[in-house]
């Protein structure tokens, strides 16, 4: 019986059965959520294992959390999550496909011992972990930054002040968040990786130990950045004449918005396809060591916004 009960497959189904019903009972996700939701985690557990679904549900749960917090007061700013901060299946496919593909590219990896020799697995097992914290530093960034007692600046020209919700704004606040989001899931990584090695097959040596927490650090910084500046440069964007924000909705204020660019069809979903992309290319090449490269193309970014 505890042989059957511990097959990857059906220990996946036991686990999202109860993980599936708590997030539904709290009304993280709608009935779409809901299904894509246990696709992803599903297939997480039985190719990534403990620790890869760990790190993920991490930023499903406090995902739901943050947009619940105060979500009163979200409301009565505008900046509240629609459908009373269910998240949909678009919401869950934009955040959690990348993560998925690596993971399965991961499994088969470790099933190739030519691929498996030259650190292929730990470089996708990089790539996971950007993924989630980029999602993970953009989704607590943007639902916990909105209270912040300072105006945000807007990604694409750093001295600009927006009103709170403005596509592409960014905050002090925000920003501490996002990099206390990367610091947890490399803390997990590196929990798993050392008091449970097994469960982490990607991780051999001592030096992935060492690169797992400023890769995470990095990734959600850097990441959740590029989401915004995504979302400034090619989201669909409408400008509410009542509060001067400018967003994805085409209502704000309870009147309808105005649009004023960005493509009609690239919506948030897609935001965060690419910036989820982003980080996960990010953290294969940090799992590869570059670090000075992205060191110096941070720095070289920071710059240039602030100066234009």
């Amino acid at each position: 019986m505890f042989e059957i009960l511990a097959h990857p497959a059906v220990s996946g189904l036991l686990v999202m059965g109860i993980v599936g019903a708590l997030a539904y009972k709290a009304h993280f996700v709608d009935i779409s959520g809901l299904v894509s939701a246990f696709i992803v985690g599903f297939t997480i557990w039985y190719t990534g294992g403990v620790s890869a679904f760990v790190i993920i549900l991490f930023f499903f749960m406090s995902a739901g959390i943050a947009t619940k917090y105060k979500y009163k007061v979200k409301v009565q700013k505008n900046v509240a999550q629609e459908g009373k901060g269910k998240r949909s299946w678009k919401n869950v496919f934009g955040s959690g496909l990348i993560p998925m593909i690596f993971s399965v590219a991961m499994y088969l990896t470790r099933l190739s011992p030519d691929l498996a020799a030259v650190g292929w697995p730990f470089f996708l097992f990089g790539g996971y972990v950007g993924a989630v914290a980029t999602t993970s530093a953009d989704t607590l960034a943007s639902e916990l930054g909105v209270f912040s007692k300072s105006k945000p600046r807007l990604i694409t020209n750093l001295r600009r002040k927006v009103p709170s919700g403005t596509i592409g704004a960014v905050s002090l606040l925000g920003e501490g968040v996002a990099l206390l989001a990367g610091l947890f899931i490399g803390l997990l990584a590196v929990s798993f990786a050392i008091f449970t090695p097994g469960w982490v097959p990607a991780v051999t040596t001592t030096e992935h130990v060492l690169f797992l927490i400023p890769l995470a650090v990095l990734t959600a910084f850097i990441g959740c950045n590029v989401d915004s500046f995504l979302g400034a440069a090619f989201q669909n964007r409408y400008v509410c004449e009542i509060c001067g924000a400018v967003i994805d909705k085409e209502f704000h204020c309870d009147y309808e918005t105005k649009y004023i660019g960005g493509f009609k069809s690239f919506t948030n979903m897609h935001v965060n396809f690419g910036s989820s992309g982003m980080g996960a290319t990010l953290g294969i090449l940090l799992g590869a060591g570059l670090f000075v490269w992205i060191l110096g193309g941070l720095f070289f970014w920071i710059a240039a916004s602030s100066s234009s």
